[in-house]
This record gives C-alpha cells, structure tokens and sequence, in this order.
C-alpha cells in the first residue's frame, strides 16, 4: 500500500504541476488550431510580458518530437475525463439518440446536404451535431489537420465570408493516399453510443435532452481528436524507422506494423494515469487536507500549485482505501476500460491505416475507418450501466 500510496503521490504531483507550468504546449499554440496564430496567443504568465514577434516560430520536427506529442496526449487525457464526468451526470436518455424521437426536424439551418427520400430522419444528437459542426465549419475547425467532422456530407464548402484562410505548416501529415483524411468517427460514434454512454451513464430519462446532447457532443469531439492524433504520432514513428515501415507494409504484414509501433510500457502508463486523474477530477478536494488554511494566503502560484497537489494526493489515498465503495462522479476503473478497450485500440487503428496509406499502399480491410480491427466491445444499450471491478 505505501508503494502505490508514494506511486500516486508523484504522478499527481507531477501532473498537477506540469499544468500549471506557464510553458505552453508547442502543438497546442503551433496555428494548428481553430483561432490565431501563435505570435497572437500567449499563456497565462506570458501575456504580463510583451510578446517576442522575432522569436523563432515552431518548426514541425518540433511538433512530431515525442516530448511535444506526450505533452497534446496528456492534456487530451484531461479534456476526455472532464466530458466524462459531465455527461454522467444525465441519465442515459435514449431518446435522443432515436432517429425521429423528437419528430422529423429536417436538418439544420446551414447544413449543405438534405435527407434524401427514404432515410431516417435525424436522431436529436444528429441534428444538433450537425448544427453544431455547420456552425465551427464556418470559423475554421475543420481546416485544422487534428479536427474531423462527424457529418461531412452536411457541411457547407469554407469558412464564413471575411475569414482568411489559416496556413499551416506543410508536409506535417503526408498527402500520400489520402493518408491525412481518412476519417475514424463513424465506428467512434458507433461504439461511442453502444458502449461508451452506457458504460458511463445511469439507464433512465432525466428529461435534460438538450444537456444531455451538449455533454455528448463535447466528449465525442475531444474523443476525436484523440483517436486523430494518432496520425501525427504515427508520423512521428515513421520519421523514426521509415526503413522498417515501408517493408513491413511492403509485405502486407499488418500485425508486424502494429508490433512495432506499440509501446506496452508507455500504455500501461496512460491507463495507470487516466484512472488516477479520473478518481482525482471525479471527487471533491479534502479541503481539510490543504496545507493553507486561508484562501488569502494562497499569494503566488507555487503555493496554489503545493495546495491543490496535497488535495489531490490526500483524495486519492481516500480513493485506494474506500476503493470498494466508490462515491465520486465517474468510477476511475471504466474510465481506465475505456481508455484500454476503445481509445487506445481505435487510435493504434488509425495508425495502422495511416502507416499503410503513408508508405502507398491501401491497409487491409480490417483497419477500414468504418470499423476496430479488434472489436471486444459489447452492445450495451439495453442493459443497466456496467460496473467494473476494480484493478
């Protein structure tokens, strides 16, 4: 116990303040966004100070490094468990995912495409996904290489008139077999809606459709983007061996492709790490634990930082002694299993598909985008919310 009491300790530490660090991430801030270019971004602590236009700019090499992939992956940890934890908070709601649940509500306004004859009207998740997607198509979300729509067939063909177009660093993903834009989210909301909602939603109508939606179309996006970045790593791990990929996608050995890009040490860490951020979000701090007794004398960063780590230290050693008796808002052990058996495997698929594309050739059937290659994911939908036990 006092191994992984000290283990906790310093991841938590560690991640803590690693986020409050006024280092900002390289990908993050490189224009590879939605928004301004990095000279008109700065973080928290940098905007004190005047900006530096004549500092030199990201160069890709630095994007693909290891150390600025692991930093976008962590942060993306944190945006998928903070969804998480929002959308448990509603029932499961199934109507809204029920094509015509609410009626025929047509598309919405701006789509590009309408039903045809013959199809299902919109499910109430569709439509205001749909809007919703319409809507940051016309400020520049899908433009960016990491960002993939869910319905492209709706969206309209650029940005709102007076937006200029947003240049990005070239030969960051490779053009070759349309490896840069093979899209992942149609077997992502599949699984998204058959197990992911279940597995973290209680069955039940609480009547909040329009949350409910909300919630879910924020943590389908970040889950996304997620699953997409693996492009970017896979480009990283290309740059690294390109020898060895090309003659193993040569020899049609998709197995060998996946062997040689998984890390077992590295996911291990992730898993270890998403459920301890999952039971350290999902819980309220031990305000009896800070070691500041008055929130006036929390005067400079350092000591919020120190504060909010003995917080969170002192919940997860709640978390492992209590860990039979769970009481926060998401159990850390199914946001560890969705981690281990949808984002990890759907992500190493999109890998797999864009190394193949990447060095010419198509990937085998199994690593289509409409599917997992290994699919170990129950349909869920019909039965009570799962309960994991813990690891």
């Amino acid at each position: 116990m006092q191994f992984r009491r000290s283990t906790i300790a310093s991841l938590l530490v560690a991640s803590i303040a690693s986020n409050a660090s006024p280092a900002v991430n390289a990908f993050a801030m490189s224009g590879l966004g939605w928004g301004p270019s990095p000279k008109h971004m700065a973080s928290t602590t940098s905007r004190k100070a005047t900006i530096d236009d004549t500092a030199e700019c990201v160069k890709n090499v630095d994007l693909l490094s290891l150390d600025s992939i692991r930093s976008t992956l962590i942060r993306q940890e944190e945006t998928i468990i903070f969804a998480a934890i929002e959308r448990s908070q509603y029932r499961r709601n199934h109507i809204v995912y029920t094509s015509g649940g609410f009626g025929d509500l047509g598309v919405p306004l701006g789509a590009k495409a309408a039903l045809q004859d013959g199809e299902e009207p919109l499910s109430f998740l569709e439509y205001i996904c749909i809007g919703t997607e319409v809507l940051h198509c016309g400020v520049r979300r899908y433009t960016s290489p990491q960002e993939y729509p869910f319905f492209p067939k709706f969206l309209p063909d650029g940005p709102l008139p007076g937006l200029p177009e947003l240049e990005y660093p070239v030969d960051l993903l490779s053009p070759i077999g349309d490896a840069c834009h093979s899209n992942f989210n149609e077997i992502l909301l599949d699984k998204y809606l058959k197990w992911v909602v279940p597995s973290i939603s209680a069955s039940g109508d609480d009547e909040q459709h329009g949350s409910t939606v909300l919630a879910d179309i924020a943590l389908l996006q970040a889950l996304s983007k997620r699953a997409h970045f693996g492009k970017f790593v896979a480009e990283s791990k290309y740059r690294s061996d390109p020898e060895e990929y090309q003659r193993l996608v040569d020899a049609g050995d998709a197995d060998g492709v996946m062997e040689l890009l998984t890390n077992a040490v590295v996911e291990a860490r992730v898993l270890r790490r998403a459920r301890i951020k999952a039971s350290t979000y999902g819980r309220e701090p031990l305000m009896t634990q800070l070691p500041i007794e008055k929130a006036d004398q929390i005067s400079d960063s350092a000591n919020f930082v120190a504060a909010a780590a003995a917080s969170a230290v002192a919940s997860a050693f709640q978390m492992i002694d209590q860990s039979d008796d769970f009481q926060g808002k998401v159990d850390p052990a199914i946001v560890q299993d969705i981690y281990e058996k949808f984002v990890i495997p759907l992500t190493k698929d999109v890998e797999v598909d864009y190394l193949f594309r990447r060095c010419g050739r198509d990937p085998p059937s199994e690593y289509a985008p409409d599917r997992m290659s290994k699919d170990t994911l129950p349909d869920l939908r019909e039965d009570f919310c799962i309960t994991l036990p813990p690891v």
